[in-house]
């Protein structure tokens, strides 16, 4: 087992294979490192490919400090620092593009060969100005704070609905056998994390992203819509989108091999 300690002392798991230019996953919320691993095993036929469990996520450590993006963009940047990372094509999937965000926020794009957005938005929570968060427009500050109220309560009763909405095809026992996994989460982390992404605005940071970028969504995802795709094209220069037909939000395991296939094409340039 690979670990990695953080400047504040928080071991992060990782595993590295291959050589060539660095393509680094970066998983979503609740999830961990082996979502990419089919990416991981094809994809280091040809570059060095880098997964990791984020803090308070699969094999890392679970600390009770250091749960904001921007610490999550610091191990990020301490990570790639560690490896001697250079021209990396970064590939983040839900909050994982949340922390390329602040990634190019705080750091700018040093260092980035490359940016993969998946099924992401920049801003999570919708208003009367901005209708292109999650739930295609209608989640609200209110339900954030509800679902967060829920979470600290019991986060299984949170995690329940969530999946009916986002995996809305799981048969009864599908929906059991994903509740059981989900059950390995910490609640505290991932309350914080959510909470993290409700609060944080990335519109004004798109501009900044200069590095080529493709910006992936699925065509049936429930969480976000094309509308939100083609918003993040129009703010990112030297950006394209590339729709995941008859995907949700899960389109990394629904169809990896395309995933592993746009990703070579850009980690290619």
């Amino acid at each position: 087992m690979t670990i990695f300690k953080t400047s504040d002392g928080v071991e992060l798991f990782f595993q590295i294979q291959g050589e060539g230019r660095p393509v680094v996953f970066i998983h979503g919320w609740s999830a961990d490192h082996t979502k990419f691993d089919p990416q991981f095993e094809e994809l280091s036929k040809k570059y060095k490919v880098i997964t990791y469990d984020l803090r308070g996520h699969g094999k890392s450590e679970r600390p009770e400090k250091g749960l904001t993006l921007n610490r999550f963009a610091i191990d990020l940047k301490e990570l790639m620092e560690y490896l001697e990372l250079k021209d990396v094509a970064l590939v983040g999937w839900s909050m994982g593009t949340s922390i390329i965000f602040e990634y190019v926020k705080t750091y700018g794009v040093s260092g980035l060969s490359s940016i993969t957005i998946i099924d992401m938005t920049p801003k999570l929570i919708n208003d009367d100005k901005w209708k292109l968060g999650l739930y295609h427009g209608k989640y609200k500050l209110k339900d954030a704070m509800n679902d967060l109220t829920t979470m600290y309560e019991d986060l299984l009763s949170f995690a329940e609905p969530f999946l009916k909405i986002t995996i809305p095809y799981l048969s009864q026992g599908e929906l059991q056998q994903t509740l059981e996994r989900f059950k390995n989460n910490t609640p505290h982390i991932l309350a914080a994390m959510w909470y993290a992404m409700v609060y944080n605005d990335y519109r004004e940071v798109l501009p900044k992203i200069t590095v080529p970028t493709q910006i992936i969504y699925g065509d049936k995802s429930t969480l976000y819509s094309k509308e939100t795709a083609e918003y993040l094209n129009s703010k990112i220069p030297n950006s394209k989108v590339i729709p995941f037909e008859n995907c949700t939000h899960l389109l990394i395991v629904e169809n990896p091999d395309k995933l592993t296939q746009v990703v070579d094409e850009i980690a290619s340039i």
